[in-house]
């Protein structure tokens, strides 16, 4: 993997956790993700538009694979908020981003692609680390725990779907800047998320709770707007330089940086256990960092 993917990985990475801290703090959290996904699509317009005039829109199937994308963006934002209405961030966010194993599945299965040894052990080794940052106390019944929040816990159960969702939309998404230029593509995706989302949004949520949750958060949700779309334009750039399994594996280097913040900054519980199995992560991140 080269340096410029590295670089970009880790920053999206980095945005990605400060978005999903900003997401856990906020009172109403999926009118909070449809009002930063608002801003987003408003910020980067004129952006969209140049790329628009200098490449025009690719082809009619890309354009398509970016509805396909926006509609399973926009299950991932409920799913997402969802998770946060009663899970920790250090909780639920290593469940979201442990996608790397699926990835790899779908990436070898529908992409073909051919993944090294030792890509393969850093997968393993983050999808471990991911594992083992759920675990409450060093036990047998402490081991097996994780595996019974799925079938109890609302925001477990959120967060494997919006595990679920990450790993097919960035499949869709790998084959989509084939087809369509990535700064293009981010934006087909947000406005089709959009669409779909908000229908969703304007059902279940009063204005009166949009405008409020504007009001109490609207800096936050202005920096969110930015990295929403910023964020994930980083990864698309990389994916069309690097195979996305490797891709997705080093940028599950955000749930380091969100055990941080969530153990640090909204003091939640089980810091020891789980800032042990980030270096699990990290060391799974750098193995996929030098896979060829």
């Amino acid at each position: 993997m080269n340096l410029l993917v590295i670089f970009l990985v880790l920053l999206s990475a980095l945005i990605h956790a400060l978005r999903n801290f900003y997401t856990k703090k906020a009172n109403d959290k999926i009118v909070f993700i449809w009002l930063y996904e608002l801003v987003g699509t408003v910020i980067f317009l004129p952006v969209f538009v140049y790329y628009l005039l200098q490449n025009g829109t690719g082809s009619f199937f890309g354009i398509a694979i970016g509805a396909v994308s926006g509609l399973l963006h926009a299950l991932y934002w409920i799913f997402h908020g969802k998770a946060y209405e009663t899970g920790d961030l250090s909780h639920v966010y290593p469940i979201m981003r442990s996608a790397p194993a699926l990835v790899l599945l779908f990436a070898v299965i529908f992409l073909n692609e051919q993944v090294s040894l030792i890509g393969v052990i850093g997968i393993l080794v983050v999808a471990m680390g991911v594992y083992t940052i759920n675990i409450k106390k060093i036990s047998f019944s402490g081991l097996i725990e994780p595996l019974k929040h799925i079938f109890k816990e609302k925001g477990t159960q959120f967060a494997f779907l919006t595990l679920i969702s990450v790993a097919v939309y960035s499949i869709v998404d790998k084959i989509g800047v084939g087809f369509v230029h990535p700064i293009l593509f981010t934006y087909f995706y947000t406005f089709f998320g959009f669409f779909f989302f908000t229908p969703y949004i304007l059902y279940i949520s009063k204005k009166s709770a949009i405008l409020k949750e504007w009001a109490v958060n609207k800096k936050s949700v202005l920096i969110n707007g930015f990295f929403a779309t910023f964020g994930y334009m980083l990864i698309l750039i990389a994916l069309t330089l690097e195979k996305v399994s490797y891709v997705t594996g080093l940028r599950q280097v955000s749930v380091v940086i969100a055990v941080l913040l969530g153990g640090h900054i909204l003091k939640e519980k089980h810091k020891l256990i789980r800032s042990g199995a980030s270096f699990l992560i990290f060391i799974g991140a750098f193995l996929i960092s030098i896979a060829k």
